[in-house]
């Protein structure tokens, strides 16, 4: 419980750093949970082996200046560094502006329980871009009119708070953008918004039907003075080899998922239905992973026999 506590004031004392900022909110996935460590460093590296993954999402087809996202992951532990390491990279594009970050992730591991606690933290860049030309204005403001590009680089902090419990459930809490970096463009500035993840899911198993597990989870974000986003699903899966299931996004829709497992290899895809006023052909999301262990083998001992020698 110590334990606990010290790595909460330090997650406290982290996101104690920076002022109030204008909103733009977080995107999120809707294989969330497949994918933590994109929101929570606090996951880092705690899959005792290296994985990458990578997953894409093309949000609200048919609808011009949509939201694109990619993201790229990789991590490992690192027994010498007592937790684990990763990198993450991420690009998002709505309309004319372009969003790339690059972020180191390191988290320490500590046994706690049953179960094991990840306190984590990220460093990296986001690359902001502008592109004038895609607004296409008529009149006579040079900034609207212009056909140039403007970016920039703004340094970014996220820390998070991660424990799981075997396989049998996970909690986190985590904060992304928690310096709100500046950069400065033509009218003015640009600045990152401080978001907020809260994370949690709960495998449950049939000693009837063993094969089986059942899986909710819950996945919250919040960035300053934008609305809450609420993400609440369920995933059925067999034999470790095929699952599906479904997540209720509140006041967006609901996405349809499913995917398969070979050997070390995981795929997955989800279909957003939209239920707001948008019309158009849904989200498509794709996500393949990768994960193996580095299994160094021991030499073997042999003995001589001093008759022999």
């Amino acid at each position: 419980m110590k334990m606990f506590k010290k790595a909460f004031a330090f997650f406290i004392i982290i996101l104690a750093i920076a002022n109030d900022s204008v909103a733009q909110q977080e995107q999120t996935f809707s294989q969330y949970m497949f994918v933590p460590t994109i929101y929570n460093a606090g996951f880092t590296g705690s899959r005792n082996a290296i994985c990458a993954t990578g997953i894409m999402k093309q949000q609200w087809v048919g609808l011009e200046g949509a939201p694109t996202v990619y993201a790229v992951s990789l991590e490992s532990p690192v027994k010498f560094l007592r937790g684990g390491l990763g990198g993450v990279i991420l690009t998002d594009k709505i309309g004319g502006f372009n969003s790339t970050t690059v972020k180191l992730k390191y988290a320490y591991h500590r046994k706690m329980g049953d179960g094991l606690l990840g306190v984590g933290i990220g460093l990296g860049l986001v690359n902001k871009k502008i592109d004038f030309s895609y607004f296409n204005v008529s009149g006579d403001d040079p900034l609207l009119t212009s056909t140039e590009e403007e970016s920039g680089m703004i340094f970014d902090i996220d820390a998070g708070i991660y424990y799981q419990k075997g396989e049998k459930w996970y909690a986190g809490v985590s904060s992304a953008q928690i310096n709100q970096g500046t950069m400065e463009i033509t009218g003015g500035k640009t600045k990152l918004s401080r978001s907020y993840f809260l994370t949690g899911g709960y495998n449950f198993r049939f000693v009837r039907m063993p094969k089986i597990v059942v899986s909710p989870s819950l996945f919250m974000a919040y960035t300053q003075k934008a609305p809450i986003m609420i993400n609440a699903g369920v995933i059925g899966e067999y034999n470790k080899l095929f699952w599906a299931g479904v997540v209720y996004k509140h006041q967006e829709g609901i996405a349809i998922m499913a995917g398969a497992n070979y050997k070390n290899i995981k795929v997955g895809y989800a279909y957003d239905v939209n239920t707001n006023s948008l019309k158009n052909g849904g989200s498509h999301e794709i996500r393949l992973g990768y994960c193996f262990k580095l299994e160094i083998e021991k030499p073997k001992r042999s003995y001589k026999n001093t008759r022999f020698l």
